[in-house]
């Protein structure tokens, strides 16, 4: 049986990209960044902090 734990959308807008993370626990968060890096990184790091 699989479990959605999460749903995360990337996007790019001008000269910034958005990431938009939801989880049961947080709820709906959206970080900004110039590179896509930047994002997935505090993406990755939240996502770390919740589930650890």
């Amino acid at each position: 049986m699989q479990e959605l734990i999460c749903n995360i959308e990337f996007d790019s807008e001008e000269d910034q990209y958005v990431a938009r993370l939801r989880t049961e626990m947080g709820g709906l968060r959206e970080y900004t960044g110039v590179t896509f890096e930047e994002v997935l990184n505090l993406v990755m790091i939240e996502l770390r902090e919740e589930f650890a």
